[in-house]
Protein backbone atom coordinates (compact mmCIF):
# COMPACT_ATOMS: atom_id res chain seq x y z
CA UNK A 1 0.00 0.00 0.00
CA UNK A 2 1.33 3.40 -0.95
CA UNK A 3 1.78 5.89 1.87
CA UNK A 4 0.51 9.43 1.38
CA UNK A 5 2.79 12.25 2.47
CA UNK A 6 1.17 14.50 5.04
CA UNK A 7 1.93 17.92 3.57
CA UNK A 8 1.04 19.88 6.69
CA UNK A 9 3.01 17.53 8.94
CA UNK A 10 6.03 17.82 6.64
CA UNK A 11 5.81 21.61 6.86
CA UNK A 12 5.39 21.61 10.63
CA UNK A 13 8.35 19.25 11.16
CA UNK A 14 10.51 21.33 8.85
CA UNK A 15 9.65 24.59 10.56
CA UNK A 16 10.07 23.28 14.12
CA UNK A 17 13.41 21.67 13.34
CA UNK A 18 14.67 24.77 11.51
CA UNK A 19 13.74 26.96 14.48
CA UNK A 20 15.37 24.53 16.95
CA UNK A 21 18.60 24.95 15.00
CA UNK A 22 18.17 28.74 15.06
CA UNK A 23 18.01 29.04 11.28
CA UNK A 24 15.89 31.51 9.34
CA UNK A 25 14.05 30.47 6.20
CA UNK A 26 16.56 32.53 4.23
CA UNK A 27 19.53 30.77 5.83
CA UNK A 28 18.06 27.34 5.15
CA UNK A 29 17.30 28.34 1.57
CA UNK A 30 20.87 29.51 1.02
CA UNK A 31 22.27 26.25 2.40
CA UNK A 32 20.22 24.14 -0.01
CA UNK A 33 20.55 26.56 -2.94
CA UNK A 34 16.86 27.44 -3.03
CA UNK A 35 14.71 30.53 -2.59
CA UNK A 36 13.28 31.65 0.75
CA UNK A 37 9.84 31.59 -0.83
CA UNK A 38 10.25 27.85 -1.50
CA UNK A 39 11.01 27.20 2.17
CA UNK A 40 7.95 29.22 3.14
CA UNK A 41 5.78 27.20 0.76
CA UNK A 42 7.09 23.92 2.19
CA UNK A 43 6.47 25.04 5.76
CA UNK A 44 2.92 26.25 5.09
CA UNK A 45 2.00 23.11 3.19
CA UNK A 46 1.53 24.92 -0.10
CA UNK A 47 3.98 22.58 -1.83
CA UNK A 48 6.39 19.71 -1.28
CA UNK A 49 10.07 19.63 -2.23
CA UNK A 50 11.54 17.18 -4.69
CA UNK A 51 13.20 14.12 -3.20
CA UNK A 52 16.60 15.64 -3.93
CA UNK A 53 15.64 18.84 -2.08
CA UNK A 54 14.13 16.85 0.78
CA UNK A 55 17.43 15.03 1.24
CA UNK A 56 19.28 18.37 1.31
CA UNK A 57 16.87 19.79 3.88
CA UNK A 58 17.19 16.69 6.04
CA UNK A 59 20.98 16.87 5.94
CA UNK A 60 21.08 20.55 6.92
CA UNK A 61 18.49 20.05 9.66
CA UNK A 62 20.36 16.96 10.94
CA UNK A 63 17.43 14.57 10.61
CA UNK A 64 16.70 11.58 8.43
CA UNK A 65 14.49 12.17 5.40
CA UNK A 66 12.05 9.73 6.97
CA UNK A 67 11.61 12.04 9.96
CA UNK A 68 9.87 14.56 7.73
CA UNK A 69 7.70 11.97 6.03
CA UNK A 70 6.71 9.93 9.06
CA UNK A 71 3.17 10.01 10.42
Amino acid sequence: MRKRIEVRKFGKNTKLTRIELDLTQTQLAEKINAKQKSISRYETGASLPSIRTLVKIAKILKKSAGYFLDE
